[in-house]
This record gives C-alpha cells, sequence and structure tokens, in this order.
C-alpha cells in the first residue's frame, strides 16, 4: 500500500513518510534529512544529490494515484452493478420457484414427513418416558416392601428381646422368692431349736445342747434375713442394667442396618436416572441424525426439481428453503391431527421400520 500511494521510508528509523504538500525536503521525526523521490541522504549544500525534480515526480504520481482511485472505483461500481444484477436473478428464480407447481408438491410432501416424523419422535419419547416413570414407580415400591419388612422384623425382634427380657426377670424374682422362703424356714428352724434355752427338758425327750456357734449362726440368720430385700433389689437392677445395654445395642445395629439398606436404595435410584438419563440422550442424539439425514435427502431433491425446471423451462430457478422444524419442549406431548393413523404398536413398528 505504501508503495502504490508513493510513501517512502525513513533510512533511520524506518519509519513511513507521506508527502501530502511542499518540497520533496523531508526532515523526519529522528532528524535524518533525505529526499522523498529517491530516498537518497539529503545534502545542506546541494540538497538531493541525484538532483530529482520533485514538481514532476509528485504530479506523476499524484495522477497515477488518482487512476488508481479512478479504476479502484470503476471496479467497485461494476461488482455492485453485477450484485444488483445477480440479486434481481435470484429474485426472479425464487419468485419463480415459488409459483412452480412441482416445488409446491414437494414443499407439501415434506411438510407432511415432517409432522409424522414428529409425531413418531413424540410416540417414542412419551412411550421412554413411561417406561422410565413405571421403572421408577417400581423401584419405590420395592425399596418401601423392603424397608416395611425391615421395620417389621426389627419391631419383631425388640419385642422378643423385651418377652425375654421380662421372662428372665420374673425368673429371677421367682428364685430370689423360694431363697426367701428358703431362708426364713430356716430361721424358724433355728429359732426353735435355740428357744428352749434354759428350759427344763421332758423326761421323755433328750436334752438340747444350745451351744455360742449357734446362737452366732442365728445372729448371722437374722442379719442375712435384714439384708435379703436390698441383695435381691441390687440383683434385679443388676440385671435390668444388662437388659437395658442388651436393647440399645439391639437398636442401634438396627438403626445402622436401616441405614445401610436407604443408602443402597439411594444408589439405585441413582444409578436408575443416571441410565434412563443416558438413554434419552442416545434417543435425542439418534433423532437428531434422523433430522440431518431427512435434511440431506430434502435438499438432493430440491436440486433434483430445480435442476428438471431449469432444463425444461430454460430459465433459472432458486432452491427453496427447507421446512423448518419446529421448537418443542419436552412436557409438550402434543400430537397432530391425524395422530389416530397410528392406532396400535403395529403401526407405530411400521412407522419406525420406515423411518429407519
Amino acid at each position: 500500500m505504501g508503495e502504490k500511494s508513493g510513501w517512502r521510508r525513513c533510512y533511520k528509523c524506518r519509519n513511513l513518510v507521506e508527502l501530502n504538500q511542499g518540497c520533496t525536503h523531508i526532515t523526519c521525526r529522528c532528524k535524518a534529512q533525505f529526499c522523498y523521490i529517491c530516498g537518497a541522504v539529503w545534502d545542506p549544500d546541494v540538497g538531493c544529490p541525484n538532483f530529482c525534480n520533485g514538481d514532476e515526480e509528485l504530479e506523476r504520481r499524484q495522477q497515477e494515484e488518482e487512476a488508481r482511485i479512478a479504476a479502484l472505483e470503476a471496479e467497485q461500481a461494476l461488482k455492485e452493478e453485477e450484485a444488483a444484477k445477480e440479486l434481481v436473478e435470484r429474485e426472479l428464480a425464487m419468485q419463480r420457484s415459488r409459483e412452480a407447481p412441482a416445488f409446491e408438491t414437494l414443499r407439501q410432501e415434506q411438510c407432511t414427513e415432517m409432522d409424522r416424523f414428529l409425531l413418531f419422535e413424540r410416540r417414542q419419547k412419551w412411550l421412554m418416558w413411561t417406561r422410565h416413570a413405571q421403572q421408577k414407580v417400581a423401584l419405590v415400591e420395592r425399596h418401601s416392601a423392603a424397608l416395611e419388612k425391615m421395620k417389621e422384623r426389627h419391631a419383631k425382634t425388640a419385642e422378643n428381646l423385651e418377652d425375654r427380657q421380662v421372662a428372665a426377670e420374673f425368673e429371677l424374682r421367682s428364685s430370689l422368692e423360694t431363697e426367701q422362703r428358703n431362708i426364713r424356714i430356716r430361721l424358724r428352724h433355728m429359732e426353735a431349736y435355740c428357744d428352749g434355752l434354759g428350759k427344763k427338758p421332758s423326761s421323755d425327750m433328750p436334752s438340747r445342747v444350745v451351744t455360742e456357734r449357734d446362737l452366732r449362726e442365728l445372729g448371722q440368720q437374722y442379719n442375712v434375713e435384714k439384708n435379703m430385700k436390698q441383695l435381691h433389689q441390687a440383683k434385679i437392677n443388676v440385671m435390668r442394667d444388662r437388659q437395658a445395654k442388651a436393647l440399645e445395642d439391639l437398636v442401634e445395629r438396627q438403626d445402622t442396618e436401616l441405614e445401610r439398606l436407604t443408602e443402597k436404595d439411594r444408589q439405585e435410584v441413582e444409578g436408575l436416572e443416571s441410565n434412563q438419563t443416558d438413554e434419552e440422550d442416545l434417543l435425542t442424539v439418534t433423532f437428531s441424525r434422523r433430522r440431518t439425514a431427512i435434511e440431506k435427502r430434502w435438499e438432493v431433491a430440491i436440486e433434483m426439481v430445480r435442476t428438471q425446471l431449469e432444463t425444461s423451462k430454460g430459465v433459472r430457478f432458486a432452491a427453496i428453503p427447507l421446512p423448518e422444524w419446529p421448537q418443542e419442549k419436552e412436557e409438550e406431548f402434543g400430537l397432530p391431527s391425524y395422530a389416530d393413523e397410528f392406532v396400535d404398536m403395529e403401526d407405530m413398528e411400521k412407522a419406525l421400520i420406515t423411518f429407519s
């Protein structure tokens, strides 16, 4: 661009310099002086060492620049004229295509095919979502049944443990009562034996010999009877503490088992949802590829009709635009008015074979 415009580069700092008016003696910002025409170093005494005629050279360069600009403008005008003609021709070709019955028939066939494809796509998505919902419901019901069964088993286990603990307490109380009766019977016997101390024995009965040891044992038996109630209550309390600890351990084990079941159920639900998401993505990709294949087939059909019309009519025809796919939401299950064409699964299988 600098060469075409006649610019000159400074021999010292290599900056480009443009001369619009004035003499050809150039003083650059770096204080270097040179001739704008030939670029030689300026001589303070003689000026340009090549004795360039600056006026003639500037005029020649100006004429060349004006000619170049005029050629560019002419070329731009020619391009604009050709573009305008091309635009008019395209509009005429598009108008011919819109009025051509062959294109109209082809467009109707493509729209009908698109509607049938959308109907088939909605059906498949609806069936997939229905199957996913059924799978989730079945999984939740299975989890609920397993949870209720575990809770029922835990309740029975706790109830059986409580029953065994109550029976054990009754058995302990019964044994303690038996021990208490035995102690009282023994105490009465010892009291009866020691009751005749100092009395005159009858002639027909042998004399009793009550020693100090007998009396000491009797006193010890009194102490045993006195502390018996506290001892029995202490045994009952120890047994109750062991039973409470056992029941607490059982409840803790049951809670751990319940948490494990809940975590397992959550992982199964997450796995099912992940698989269902992958299936939805695969179905979306599959239908997207089918749409692309259908569009390519439509483009080939449009090109074939356009070529046939141009050959038969001898004028230019434009390719009509493809039908636009509607933007649908996954929540919308609306079906076209001719949805009753698919009356059963057999019709849907036929449609699947067609679109495959």
